[in-house]
């Protein structure tokens, strides 16, 4: 059931809105004066305002104008009911609100451009709603829904501001699934998937609500941690390790005997104590940690594989590192050892 506002300061005029809106099945909510309206309006956030004109307190162009400085409220239409029909009036009223209506009015015309306001919002609302759902599955990795490389980086960004903000300290950890072109090759894709959502489970149960947990394609994942030290990152890491591989993926059984598909997972990862203020650009801290990310998942790798190395370092040799890499679209670990 929508849910209009009326704010009318005459009782009459207010009466005769409040029937013919209770007769089309609308909540209605009402208001005297344009304070009242203010109030109303911010704390049931109506679909839809009918706003007089003039009204002791704020008038409704102030009412109107203070609603769209809100972001709570700024989407809410407003339809002016106004007795002064001047094209001064009317002007200034439609760059605030979606429409008016002329005092004395029909109730049949009334209703329709209620109808018609309460229409375009409903069309506002979907239109917001499938914006949203664009937003979040372009920075969605669609098989596990944790974030995609697009996603982490925006949300890497963030986080380096807000550790040189508050001198907080800010970890990048990067995990690959050892021989994981084994498990596709031997038990196909499709059960190769599976390993890679029950992967995505233990790392996101192991990690914290403000870490940050991403996919990067592949077998490839990561994980950002904000305000972590080098314990704590260790023992995140050592919990996401010990879980996968202590992790069983039963197969349909074969000669009558259970299977399952066991894997074991490498980490690399680089520990940032504090960002300097003033110090290195962004943009080479972060091609620093994912580089210095990598080289510990490289020797994680080389050294056999299911099993964590974390560096830690410091913002300047980080951003060093960053500068002096070639120019690339993103930085990604190239092993020449078998993942």
């Amino acid at each position: 059931m929508a849910c209009v506002l009326v704010a009318e300061d005459s009782p009459e005029i207010a009466k005769l809105m409040e029937l013919t809106l209770h007769m089309e099945g609308y909540h209605v909510l009402q208001a005297f004066d344009g304070v009242q309206a203010l109030a109303l309006a911010r704390e049931h956030e109506p679909d839809l305002i009918l706003l007089d004109v003039m009204m002791p307190g704020f008038n409704g162009f102030e009412v109107a104008r203070e609603l769209k400085k809100d972001e709570q409220t700024s989407d809410i239409p407003i339809i002016f009911v106004t007795a002064n029909h001047e094209m001064d009036t009317l002007v200034q009223g439609l760059e605030v609100a979606v429409d008016y209506i002329s005092k004395p009015f029909a109730v049949l015309e009334f209703s329709a451009r209620v109808r018609a306001a309460l229409r375009m919002r409903r069309l506002q609302d979907d239109l917001k709603a499938s914006n949203e759902q664009l937003s979040r599955l372009a920075i969605t990795d669609a098989l596990t829904g944790l974030l995609n490389r697009r996603g982490f980086d925006t949300q890497l960004e963030d986080e380096l501001w807000r550790a040189r903000r508050f001198g907080h300290s800010i970890a990048l950890v990067l995990f690959d699934l050892d021989r994981f072109k084994r498990v596709n090759d031997t038990w196909g894709h499709s059960q190769g998937d599976v390993v890679l959502q029950r992967f995505a489970e233990v790392l996101t149960l192991s990690s914290r609500r403000v870490d940050k947990v991403a996919r990067f394609g592949g077998e490839e994942f990561a994980l950002l941690l904000p305000s972590t030290d080098e314990a704590g990152v260790r023992t995140v890491c050592e919990k996401v390790r010990t879980a996968t591989e202590a992790m069983r993926i039963p197969l349909p059984p074969q000669d009558g005997k259970e299977q399952w598909i066991n894997v074991t997972v490498s980490g690399g990862g680089i520990v940032l104590p504090r960002i300097s203020e003033g110090g290195a650009e962004m943009p080479h801290i972060s091609s620093g940690l994912f580089e210095v990310a990598d080289r510990s998942l490289y020797s994680a790798k080389e050294g056999g594989r299911n099993r964590i190395v974390i560096e830690v370092s410091t913002d300047a040799d980080v951003a060093q590192i960053g500068i002096e890499l070639p120019p690339s679209p993103s930085v990604s670990s190239t092993p020449v050892i078998e993942n």
